[in-house]
C-alpha cells in the first residue's frame, strides 16, 4: 500500500505530533508498505524552499532525518518539505494544497493521512485535494470549547470537512468535541511506542519513588502536582517514606523549585531537568509511581512510557491517558486534585496493593506497540475507503 502522511508539524520539532507521524510512517514503512510524508516544517538548516529528506529509525526507538539513508537504514520514509519563513517559525505555507496536488500525481498514493491538532492551516487548506483517493482527517489533540465551536461554524459554511474524508483522533476524549463540531463519526488511531526498550527490569530502592516526566509550562499542572505530593507527606505523617524525582524543563522549573524550598520539601523532591529516554528509562527502574495532574491531554505518550516500565500509573480521569488505565489493576484514576492525594497515600500505606498494580504492569504490556497501532489504522482507511464506493 501507498501512504501519504501530510502534517504541518514534523521533526525536528519535537511534540506529539511530530514525533508520532514519524513513528507510524516508519512502522507503516517496516511492514512493507511504500510511505512518504510531506510537510511545512523547516529543516535543521531553517531554510525555506523545497527539499527532499529520509527519515530512519536509529536502532535504539529514536528518530533521525538525513540527506541520505545508508544501505543499512531500513526501513526508510521520504520526507518531501515545502517550508518557508514565517512570523514564529510556524509551519504554514500558502502554496501547501497546489504542493500537494503535485505530490499526488507525483507518488500515486492509495491513502492520503492528514494530520492536525489544534490550528494546521497548511493542512485545512490541502483537504479538498485529492478527492479521489482514500483520505483520513487524524486530531491529535483536545479542542477547547472555543475551537469546537469556531470549526463547527467554518463546517456549516463551506465544505470543512470535505465528504469522503474518515475522520479519526487519538483518544475518545479527543474525538467528542471533534464529532460534536461536525456531527460524524469520528474513529480513535491511538498513539504507538516501541515498547521494548521502555521493559526494564526493577532495581531495589527505598521508599516509595513517585516520578513523572513532564514540561515546566501551564498546561501540565506542575503547581497542582507538587501541592499534591505536599498533602499527601502531611496525611501520611513524618517519616512518611516517599520521595519525589520531576524531570523535564521549562519555564515553570526555577519557580518549582523555589516552592519546594519555601515548603520544606527538598530533602525528597528532585528536579533533575530534561532526561535522555536512556535516562528516563533507568529513572524508571528505581521508581514506583507515575503520577500525572494533567487534564485534557489527549493521549500522554508520558503516561504510556512509564506504564510500559511497569510502574503505577496515577492520573486524572479527564485526560485521554485515564482511558488506558484500569482503575486498580493498572493504576488509580482521580476526579479531581484532592483524589489525586488521595490516590497516592493509598498505595504509598498498602503496599500489597501497590506491589500488585506494578507486576500486572511489567507482566501485561499496554497495547500500544507500533504493530497494534499500524493495525487500528488499516481499520480506519478501511472506513475510509467505504466512504468511496
Amino acid at each position: 500500500m501507498r501512504v501519504l502522511h501530510m502534517t504541518d508539524a514534523f521533526l525536528p520539532r519535537l511534540g506529539g505530533i511530530e514525533v508520532q507521524v514519524a513513528g507510524l510512517a516508519l512502522a507503516q514503512a517496516a511492514r512493507g508498505d511504500e510511505v512518504a510524508i510531506l510537510t511545512t516544517t523547516l529543516p535543521a538548516s531553517r531554510e525555506g524552499g523545497r527539499s527532499v529528506e529520509w527519515l530512519v529509525s536509529d536502532g535504539a526507538g529514536g528518530l533521525t532525518i538525513t540527506d541520505a539513508p545508508s544501505p543499512s537504514s531500513s526501513p526508510a520514509v521520504r520526507v518531501h518539505r515545502v517550508a518557508t519563513r514565517m512570523p514564529l517559525d510556524a509551519p504554514v505555507h500558502p502554496l501547501a494544497p497546489r504542493h500537494l496536488a503535485a505530490l499526488v500525481k507525483q507518488f500515486d498514493p492509495e491513502v492520503v493521512h492528514f494530520h492536525m491538532g489544534i490550528a494546521t492551516p497548511s493542512v485545512e487548506a490541502s483537504l479538498g485535494q485529492a478527492a479521489d483517493r482514500v483520505r483520513v482527517l487524524q486530531v491529535h489533540s483536545v479542542w477547547t470549547l472555543g475551537s469546537g465551536r469556531a470549526y463547527g461554524l467554518v463546517g456549516r459554511l463551506s465544505p470543512f470537512p470535505p465528504k469522503g474524508v474518515q475522520l479519526a483522533a487519538v483518544s475518545r476524549l479527543a474525538a467528542l468535541p471533534v464529532s460534536t463540531a461536525f456531527g460524524r463519526p469520528v474513529m480513535v488511531i491511538g498513539n504507538g511506542l516501541e515498547l521494548g526498550p521502555w521493559r526494564v527490569d526493577p532495581v531495589e530502592h527505598e521508599g516509595v519513588h513517585v516520578v513523572t516526566a513532564t514540561r515546566f509550562a501551564r498546561r501540565k499542572r506542575v503547581p497542582a502536582m507538587l501541592r499534591v505530593l505536599r498533602d499527601a507527606a502531611e496525611e501520611l505523617g513524618e517519616g512518611h517514606g516517599m520521595r519525589a524525582t520531576i524531570a523535564g524543563d521549562g519555564p515553570g522549573l526555577e519557580p518549582a523549585r523555589r516552592w519546594v524550598e519555601d515548603q520544606g520539601m527538598a530533602g525528597w523532591v528532585e528536579f533533575p531537568g530534561r532526561q535522555s529516554p536512556e535516562q528516563l528509562r533507568a529513572l524508571y527502574a528505581r521508581a514506583d509511581i507515575y503520577l500525572s495532574p494533567v487534564v485534557l491531554e489527549a493521549f500522554s505518550i508520558a503516561v504510556l512510557e512509564a506504564q510500559a516500565a511497569g510502574l503505577a500509573i496515577v492520573v486524572r480521569e479527564q485526560s485521554g491517558a485515564a482511558e488506558r488505565i484500569v482503575d486498580g489493576r493498572s493504576g488509580l484514576t482521580a476526579d479531581d486534585d484532592d483524589g489525586l492525594t488521595a490516590a497516592l497515600v493509598r498505595l504509598v500505606r498498602d503496599q500489597s496493593e501497590l506491589d500488585r498494580i506494578r507486576a500486572h504492569n511489567r507482566a501485561v504490556p499496554p497495547p500500544y506497540d507500533w504493530p497494534s497501532v499500524v493495525a487500528r489504522t488499516d481499520e480506519v482507511y478501511a472506513a475510509a475507503q467505504r466512504l468511496l464506493e
